[in-house]
């Protein structure tokens, strides 16, 4: 039941447990189940928290409590582990409970830290409220993590009980999957040669041995379920329970390799269909970019889309090679895929071209048209007002763009130069109107 902190109830809740703790601590010592000077800090930790129960609820700070009861938990749980690891080495030995005793010493280590600091924050005059606040974040992380770590390993140990109890139908298991495997060789190595006689050899090397790797990973697996059968039947099941598992990481291997092979012609057999509709694709591509070619929106744009056109083709044409025995379908698509991206960019970029050159000559005239007004306009008030030089100037040069556009083939070429004319006749306007 959790505790309320501020209340009265909540602190006898909290004296009772902590005093509860105190005695099952002294009956550890005098059982001998621990070393006297950890045990004794224990102690001196669990006198600590029932002094701070009695205290009142007024100071007390919910941090700190939440702190105490992670560690009196933690506390619990490395008895709890002490008791499972004494369980777990008469079952399985010393080797295979060696990471669980250096785990429970290292819980040991860090629990006794734990204390210390909690001893700290009880002290007068100890230290600043933000180190106290500092300690006791530190206390609750060590609890957390110690109580962590105690509970995977006991779950750990739980779980390979489990697994001896169920050894004799883990090798039944194991027995069946095997001559599974065995049953799938033969049709493996049919598919690895229909593959090589199909396709490239590089598409198929990373497979190819993957038969014989399986049959002596299959192999490897009849005989160590060979030399558990005996054991499984009898009592002695630990023995096996390592070779068990290490059978069944062996079938997984084997089952792996064989399914490699199944993976690889499924996919090879993808690059072939993909291969097909790509084909049909770029026909149809080709046919577009051929119209651009032949009425290019200029003479640049048109050599760059006929560059592309030849690409594609010839990767086309090689791509229809890849139809019989040790073809390379992978190489093939990857081919026209960037053959096909070349010739999207070039038809892209006509496109473009053609667009800007449309949208040209639809604003040429009207540019035009603009240019020759304001030059007439500029040059009658220079000519009434008999502006000075610089006027005279930007009007000159007005009419050399205008006769640049109205010559030049290029309609973007002829737009920029008319709207550059329009600019000059309008500073050579402000001019004469200035100097005026």
């Amino acid at each position: 039941m959790p505790l309320i902190p501020g209340t009265w109830r909540g602190f006898r809740k909290l004296h009772f447990r902590v005093m509860s703790d105190a005695v099952l601590t002294l009956i550890g010592i005098l059982a001998g189940v621990a070393s006297a000077g950890f045990v004794a800090l224990t102690v001196v930790g669990v006198v600590l928290l029932s002094r701070r129960a009695r205290r009142g609820g007024a100071g007390a700070l919910s941090g700190r409590t939440q702190a105490g009861a992670e560690l009196l938990r933690a506390d619990d749980a490395l008895r709890d582990a002490r008791d499972d690891l004494e369980f777990a080495r008469a079952q399985f030995g010393d080797d295979a409970t060696r990471d669980f005793a250096a785990r429970v010493a290292s819980a040991e280590r860090e629990l006794r830290r734990a204390f210390e600091l909690h001893q700290r924050l009880d002290e007068p005059d100890a230290a600043t409220e933000a180190r106290r606040r500092e300690w006791t974040r530190e206390v609750a992380a060590i609890a957390s993590r110690s109580r962590r770590t105690l509970d995977e390993e006991r779950q750990r140990f739980i779980a390979r009980r489990d697994e001896e109890a169920g050894a004799a139908a883990l090798a039944d298991e194991l027995e069946r999957r095997l001559g599974e495997l065995r049953d799938e060789l033969p049709v493996a190595r049919k598919r690895v040669a229909s593959l090589r006689a199909a396709y490239a050899p590089a598409l198929v090397e990373a497979i190819a041995e993957n038969p014989d790797r399986a049959d002596d990973e299959l192999e490897s697996v009849a005989q160590q379920l060979e030399s558990t059968r005996a054991t499984v039947a009898s009592s002695r099941v630990t023995a096996v329970v390592d070779a068990l598992r290490d059978a069944r990481g062996t079938l997984g291997r084997a089952a792996s390799l064989l399914a490699a092979i199944e993976q690889r012609r499924t996919e090879l057999a993808a690059a072939d269909a993909g291969l097909e509709t790509l084909r049909g694709e770029i026909e149809e591509d080709l046919r577009a970019a051929r119209t651009v070619r032949d009425a290019p929106p200029d003479p640049d744009s048109g050599d760059a889309v006929g560059r592309a056109i030849a690409a594609l083709e010839s990767a086309l044409a090689a791509a229809r090679e890849t139809t019989g025995a040790r073809r390379d379908p992978v190489a093939a698509l990857d081919a026209l895929v960037d053959a096909s991206a070349a010739l999207d960019v070039s038809v892209a970029a006509a496109r473009n071209q053609q667009q800007r050159l449309e949208g040209a000559r639809g604003a040429l005239a009207g540019a035009l048209l603009s240019a020759r007004t304001q030059i007439a306009a500029a040059r009658e008030l220079i000519g009434s007002r008999r502006s000075g030089g610089s006027a005279r100037t930007r009007l000159a040069e007005a009419e050399r763009q205008l006769l640049l556009a109205e010559n030049e083939a290029d309609p973007v070429e002829a737009l920029d130069a008319a709207r550059r004319a329009q600019t000059h006749a309008r500073d050579a306007d402000a001019l004469a109107r200035y100097r005026g």
